[in-house]
């Protein structure tokens, strides 16, 4: 199941150009503290500062401590999207979470006037600061979907101010000569049978790497499953495992839970490399120098023991011993399960359209791994749209916007972002949508076709 390499992996880093500056994401920053007191905002900084130097030394150590507070996760965000910015900061930028950081304070940074100029657009903004700070990527949607309509021909597009224990409102009014919708805008995490999913796929994988490890035997588990992931049990890829350790070579299997195969870790990309590079462990690029190549569509964890890079804890310098765990979800069951969960989500946000003109809702999803089936869910989620009922709420358009911050391994990309955008018509009267063809990152209309 491994890939044959799609261009040269080994490549080195660049020793030279790093003092590149990314002035949309240092705008976007910029705006985003102004929003909040200095008196305010600096002890918070500092808070961030200090935990994330003290978990580096712990990582140091091979203790993962956690890097940030989760209740101040938007001070989280402007420390990492700062350090992707700043050249002089940049050494203290993580990879494995700035990488969906930084397109995202790339986009508000371009949007930042546009924004400035849609009604309530800088008070949303400064809740996502002050109010909303563990869960900033819900207001950070918010934001792109009211910049689309902005830069998308829609003279007068306002933020409905909220009314809690009195009314239930939608997020946006949207207004032209002759025209008006009413937008809610709802970004979907995981459905619980997702997060279940993916719950399901690590306490298999964390199996296999303590086999690896009980063994002193670094090893590569790739999969497809078949049937639905909590079903197989949490031994299901162990037992492959302990077959491959009683055999001789590569041991490959195709049965009802799924097909995949298991070999010994090939060193020879990833410590030809090492030896000039040191490579964050874990990342992007690390599978691709094992495996021949990234695909951003599996999900991977890996495990292992690695000499931490000279002032760049997070960083190894060189792997003595590692496991690597891939796996994707083809069980058409489990796809079935995400679609019920969309179509739900649909019927709990038209309750918030005033029913007094046609009205849209925006279901963003931020794709990661496996749970990111492109053409398969669009084709579910259709079928649930054809047969929903809208009743009095005026809704007439769902649209589904979808992206995928992507780990990039190309030695001259830091940071980019596919999106895909599906739509689906309600209702029996058909209207001309209001914001065809759009895509949240760019005001350019997109190429037919999924990003899987």
């Amino acid at each position: 199941m491994a890939r044959k390499p799609k261009h040269n992996t080994l490549w080195l880093a660049q020793r030279h150009g790093q003092d590149w500056r990314d002035d949309d994401v240092l705008t976007a920053v910029a705006w985003l503290q102004s929003l909040v007191p200095s008196a305010e905002w600096a002890p918070r900084l500092a808070a961030v500062e200090e935990r994330f130097q003290a978990a580096k030394l712990e990582w140091a150590e091979g203790r993962r401590a956690a890097l940030f507070d989760p209740a101040d996760a938007i001070a989280w965000y402007v420390y990492q999207a700062t350090r992707y910015a700043d050249p002089a900061l940049r050494p203290d930028f993580f990879l494995p979470a700035g990488y969906r950081i930084a397109p995202l304070f790339q986009r508000i940074g371009q949007l930042r006037d546009t924004l400035v100029g849609v009604d309530g657009g800088e008070a949303r903004a400064a809740r996502v600061m002050t109010e909303n700070t563990a869960q900033p990527d819900d207001g950070i949607y918010e934001l792109l979907v009211a910049g689309a309509y902005a830069r998308r021909g829609w003279d007068d597009v306002r933020f409905v101010p909220e009314a809690p224990g009195v009314a239930k409102r939608n997020d946006l009014m949207v207004e032209r000569p002759g025209n008006s919708w009413a937008v809610e805008i709802k970004r979907a995490g995981r459905s619980g049978y997702a997060r279940d999913e993916r719950l399901a796929g690590e306490r298999m994988a964390d199996g296999v790497h303590a086999l690896s490890r009980d063994a002193g035997r670094s090893l590569l588990l790739l999969t497809r499953f078949r049937g639905e992931l909590h079903t197989l049990g949490d031994d299901y890829l162990s037992a492959k495992v302990e077959r491959f350790l009683g055999s001789d070579g590569i041991y490959e299997w195709d049965d009802e839970g799924g097909e995949g195969m298991v070999a010994d870790v090939g060193w020879a990309r990833l410590h030809a490399v090492m030896v000039e590079d040191d490579i964050y462990f874990g990342s992007s690029r690390m599978v691709e120098l094992l495996l021949g190549s990234y695909e951003p569509a599996v999900d991977f964890t890996m495990a292992g023991d690695w000499t931490p890079a000279e002032g760049r804890p997070l960083h190894a310098a060189w792997v003595d011993h590692l496991s690597l765990v891939g796996w994707r979800s083809g069980s058409d069951e489990a796809a079935r399960r995400k679609s019920t969960h969309f179509r739900g989500l649909i019927g709990q946000a038209s309750l918030q359209l005033p029913g007094d003109r046609p009205g849209a809702i925006h279901v963003g999803y931020e794709g990661a791994g496996g749970n990111n089936e492109d053409g398969r869910r669009h084709a579910l989620n259709r079928r649930e749209m054809a047969t929903f009922e809208p009743g009095m709420t005026g809704l007439r358009m769902v649209y589904g916007n979808y992206f995928m911050p992507e780990l990039v391994t190309a030695r001259n990309e830091s940071a980019a972002v596919t999106e895909t955008l599906a739509w689906h018509p309600v209702g029996r009267k058909p209207m001309r949508e209001p914001l065809p063809g759009h895509l949240l990152f760019m005001d350019q209309d997109g190429q037919p076709g999924s990003h899987l």
